[in-house]
């Protein structure tokens, strides 16, 4: 995604109106960074845009300040402005934020304007560190705050059409509230059936279908397919060659019938095949075969 450029006015020993050359600061630590007024647009940038005239997915200018305001409210809000900066110096939850990744500032330097460093690093930066940074928010802050946050950041991305959600932690592919049910379910599921080999392989598909800063799109939808196969051996206490051989010995039991076999026989093999897979394929596999395991834990 295109960014705005901005560049720091430098008026040393060469004169009024020298300006310096651009430097690159996307993939710089926010802890290097110190941000200037920024200059005006020079060309064409489709990010800022209004919401309602881009393709769903995008992560605009708009939605970013939406998120930041979700990172603000969480993170620095709670104190008073007067003491905003000293304050923020004590903050377990900020400390942690600052040190890890994609930061990855030193602990014992943070500096007392971390909040306006943080706000500009996070507006530069490639969508997949905006994602990786909201995670570590998360998991920063304590316990009973971290509902609060995911449902914030969530109710930010549907707002802003992104193709994102936060899903058992973490930033996913995922916008559909039917597909987050599916998952939701199918956990609730192995759970329910002690099925702890299962739902293990669906947590890894998932982490893999979130992996940062690219989905592992062939790793989630084996780790997927694995989910299925263990739930099938689970059921029938019968190992597997394939899942192939799971299907058609299910169907044999009745445990699902010809057209539900056959839809996804034909999905799996249309995605398992030697071309490309891309994330929409990772997801709709993943949830497939989520509510595939929740179809067999019934059938307990």
């Amino acid at each position: 995604m295109g960014q705005e450029r901005r560049v720091e006015d430098v008026r040393e020993d060469v004169g009024e109106g020298a300006v310096a050359a651009p430097e690159s600061r996307r993939h710089r630590p926010a802890s290097e960074l110190r941000f200037a007024k920024a200059t005006p647009p020079v060309a064409f940038d489709p990010t800022r845009l209004p919401i309602s005239l881009l393709p769903p997915g995008m992560l605009t200018d708009e939605l970013r300040t939406w998120l930041w305001q979700v990172v603000d409210a969480s993170l620095f809000a709670a104190h008073d402005a007067a003491d905003r900066w000293t304050a923020n110096l004590g903050r377990p939850a900020l400390k942690r934020v600052w040190s890890s990744p994609p930061i990855g500032g030193e602990p014992d330097r943070m500096p007392e304007d971390v909040a306006e460093v943080l706000e500009g690093w996070f507006s530069l930066v490639e969508p997949s560190d905006v994602y990786a940074f909201l995670e570590t928010v998360h998991d920063s802050l304590e316990a009973p705050l971290q509902a609060r946050f995911a449902a914030a950041i969530n109710a930010a991305l549907e707002r802003g059409l992104s193709d994102h959600r936060f899903v058992m932690r973490r930033l996913m592919p995922i916008a559909s509230k039917a597909d987050v049910t599916a998952i939701d379910r199918a956990l609730a599921a192995c759970k329910s059936a002690h099925w702890a080999d299962v739902e293990a392989l669906l947590v890894e598909a998932l982490a893999r279908l979130g992996a940062k800063p690219e989905p592992d799109t062939r790793g989630a939808i084996q780790e997927a397919i694995r989910a299925v196969q263990t739930a099938a051996f689970a059921l029938t206490k019968e190992p597997y060659f394939d899942l192939e051989d799971a299907l058609q010995d299910l169907e044999k039991r009745g445990h699902v019938d010809k057209p539900l076999k056959a839809a996804y026989a034909g999905l799996f093999l249309y995605v398992s095949g030697a071309r490309k897979t891309t994330t929409d394929d990772a997801r709709l596999i993943v949830v497939m075969c989520a509510s595939f395991v929740s179809h067999l834990a019934a059938r307990l």
